[in-house]
């Protein structure tokens, strides 16, 4: 088995990678034909095509990481302290900073590009905690705020939350003994791609159901499979292993998932968002999805391994910083395009600036208030100077 206590710093460097393409890729929102909370005049193809290229794995890597994360925490941890950690990094900044802070503005912007609103923000501010609860459909169980980007936080800890139960019984030796013969399989020739099954079998069962809001129950259990392989894969060295030499098939496979996905949706006609009842369509796009993700989170964690494990200044400053970067920068992004978007520049040169200026801001909001003060950096779900040293 791994060492639970044993640094990774690849999955470091994995964790700041996955937030930086998110932050890349909600840049580039603007300049999609997919509706979002603010957008440009003119759309790009291209960029549709960057931006569903990212959409196929990103979600996915971030889930992944997350259970892997949770591996070496559960190590060092009770379940109960475990639960408290969690409630800590992310219900308190989902809840504190998000709620009052850093989902108002985003709801303004959603508002008046989506549903014709000519108010104030401080109407909004109000419209916001008046219509704060949603139905996430189709079951009435599952209900949430408006979380904007935030709902990562919302979803990771009930993802953590109802897991538990199950990781706790993989730590115990009929646990071990069943993955040891898991990863004993995915050490022969493309074995590690056999995980592609739960995922694929639970996006064609699911993802046909009609959904109210992107993030309901089929991309809730979805995510949750990739939260149990990222788990599952810390376990055993022979998981990691199989990773490390399967890097290349992934990426080959990964770029042949991707084209079938892109040419049902481009040339098709097959609408990922809509609606879908059981055809050839939907069940080779969902196979397609499904194989793209975990092709392209092989691709990139076998990298990672290969080049980036070990210590660098650079990678600690980053995974440190990672959660207040991905709590801030959708806030960020949105009200540095509202005045950017508005100009005559071309797309690319909009991006740009966009990119350039929301990065700046993130960085130096993290580095002079939060980073150095301890109230802040709970707000943000970091750990207080003082336990750092």
């Amino acid at each position: 088995m791994t060492s639970q206590h044993q640094r990774r710093y690849d999955l470091d460097a994995i964790r700041i990678f996955a937030v930086l393409t998110i932050f890349f890729f909600h840049c580039a929102r603007f300049f999609d034909p997919f509706g979002w909370h603010l957008k440009n005049a003119e759309t790009s193809t291209v960029v549709s095509v960057f931006v569903g290229f990212i959409s196929m794995w990103s979600m996915p890597l971030f889930f992944l990481i997350s259970g892997v994360g949770t591996w070496y925490g559960l190590g060092a941890r009770t379940p109960g302290q475990y639960l408290i950690e969690r409630v800590k990094r992310l219900l308190i900044p989902f809840f504190t900073v998000g709620l009052f802070l850093l989902l108002p503005p985003q709801y303004f912007f959603e508002l008046t590009t989506n549903r014709g609103f000519a108010g104030s923000f401080a109407e909004s501010y109000a419209l916001y905690f008046a219509h704060i609860f949603i139905d996430n459909g189709p079951s009435a169980f599952y209900c949430t705020v408006w979380s904007g980007h935030l709902w990562f936080l919302q979803q990771l800890f009930l993802v953590s939350l109802f897991t538990l139960p199950l990781l706790i019984c993989l730590k115990s030796d009929s646990g071990r003994v069943k993955i040891r013969r898991l990863a004993a399989m995915s050490d022969r020739a493309g074995g590690i791609f056999l995980l592609v099954i739960p995922i694929a079998v639970i996006s064609v069962c699911l993802q046909w159901i009609p959904q109210k809001q992107e993030h309901g129950w089929p991309n809730f259990f979805n995510y949750t499979a990739f939260f149990l392989i990222g788990y599952v894969i810390s376990t055993d060295n022979q998981f990691l292993e199989s990773i490390e030499k399967s890097g290349w098939i992934g990426m080959f496979s990964g770029i042949v998932a991707f084209l079938v996905a892109a040419l049902l949706v481009l040339k098709g006609g097959y609408d990922p968002a809509g609606v879908s009842s059981i055809s050839w369509a939907y069940l080779c796009f969902q196979v397609a999805a499904s194989m793209g993700a975990l092709s392209w989170i092989v691709f990139f964690l076998s990298l990672a391994a290969k080049y980036l494990n070990h210590k660098s200044k650079t990678i600690a400053y980053g995974n440190e910083a990672v959660l207040p970067f991905y709590i801030l920068h959708q806030t960020i992004i949105l009200m540095v395009g509202w005045f950017i978007i508005q100009s005559k520049l071309s797309i690319a040169l909009k991006y740009v600036i966009i990119c350039i200026i929301s990065f700046v801001l993130i960085i130096a909001l993290y580095e002079f208030l939060i980073k150095r003060i301890n109230a802040l950096r709970f707000l943000f779900g970091m750990r207080p100077k003082s336990a750092l040293h």
